[in-house]
C-alpha cells in the first residue's frame, strides 16, 4: 500500500478536531497532506424546548445520533441531567465513527456500520412499526428530513435535539492554491455537501483546476452532488473511516501508475 500512496498530495477538509487520524496516517505512509478545514462546528446553546426534551429522555424508546459531533455534544448535555441512563432505551448510531464516540457511555447501542447513512436505519426491524413510540434524533441544525419523515409515517412521534451548526471557518486556502499550480497531483477528500460547497467558494478562480482533481467522497448521495457541481473524477470510499479513505486513495494512485 505504501508504494501506491506516493506521488500525490492529499487535501483533508474535515474539521480540525476530526482530522488528526487521517492526517497522521497519511503522513506515516509518506504522503504530503494539506489540512484545510471547510467546516467549523459551533455548539448551539440549548433553549427551553431543547432542555425539556433532555428532561423527557426516559419517554423516548429510541435515541438516534446521526454524527460524531451530535454524539459528543448530545451525550455531554444529557449527562448533566441523567447520571444514569433510562432502562430499556435503544440507542442507534449512524456509522462507526458515531458509534465510537458513544462507545464509552455504557449505552444499549446498535451501530449502522460501513457505508451507513441515516436512511440505513430505516431497514432495521425495530424501526418498522413505531405506533405510539417516541424517537429523539440528535443532530446538527438544519439536517435532512428523510429519516424523521419516514419514522413519522410509521407511527412515531419524532423530536430533534439540535446541538450544533456548521459554519465556514476562517482558514487560509493559499497552500492548496499553490499545490493546484504545481504539476503534481492533488487528491481531495470531502465528507459532506456543505464542506464541498465551502471548498468551492474558498478556491475562487482556481475552481476549474480543483474540479479536475480526483475527489474522494463517503456516500453515493455526495458523489452525485459532486458530479452535479462539475467534478470530473469522483471516487466513493466505503466509509469516512481513515482506513477506507486511504484504501480509496491507494486505488486512485494505482490506476494512474
Amino acid at each position: 500500500m505504501t508504494s501506491e500512496l506516493q506521488g500525490a498530495t492529499v487535501l483533508v477538509t474535515r474539521p480540525r478536531e476530526q482530522a488528526t487520524e487521517l492526517c497522521e496516517t497519511l503522513e506515516q505512509v509518506g504522503m504530503p497532506v494539506i489540512l484545510l478545514p471547510t467546516l467549523a462546528i459551533e455548539p448551539i446553546a440549548l433553549g427551553p424546548e431543547q432542555r425539556s426534551r433532555i428532561l423527557d429522555l426516559d419517554q423516548y424508546a429510541f435515541v438516534i445520533c446521526v454524527s460524531p459531533n451530535a454524539a459528543r455534544l448530545g451525550l455531554d448535555a444529557l449527562a448533566d441531567y441523567w447520571p444514569q441512563w433510562p432502562v430499556q432505551q435503544q440507542w442507534l448510531a449512524v456509522g462507526p465513527a458515531t458509534g465510537e464516540a458513544m462507545s464509552d457511555w455504557n449505552l444499549n447501542l446498535k451501530v449502522a456500520q460501513q457505508g451507513a447513512t441515516s436512511e440505513t436505519l430505516l431497514d432495521w426491524p425495530e424501526l418498522q412499526d413505531l405506533t405510539d413510540q417516541r424517537v429523539l434524533i440528535m443532530r446538527g441544525e438544519g439536517g435532512r428530513e428523510t429519516l424523521a419523515d419516514t419514522l413519522r409515517q410509521r407511527g412515531a412521534r419524532v423530536d430533534y435535539l439540535e446541538l450544533y451548526r456548521r459554519a465556514v471557518p476562517a482558514e487560509d486556502p493559499q497552500p492548496l492554491l499553490e499545490a493546484l499550480q504545481q504539476p503534481g497531483r492533488v487528491i481531495i477528500t470531502v465528507t459532506s455537501g456543505d464542506g464541498l460547497r465551502n471548498l468551492m467558494a474558498m478556491v475562487g478562480d482556481a475552481l476549474p483546476r480543483l474540479q479536475s482533481c480526483p475527489l474522494v467522497v463517503v456516500s453515493g448521495r455526495l458523489a452525485e452532488f459532486a458530479k452535479e457541481q462539475g467534478f470530473l473524477d469522483v471516487w466513493q470510499a466505503q466509509s469516512p473511516a481513515a482506513f477506507d479513505m486511504i484504501k480509496t486513495i491507494g486505488a486512485i494512485q494505482q490506476q494512474e501508475s
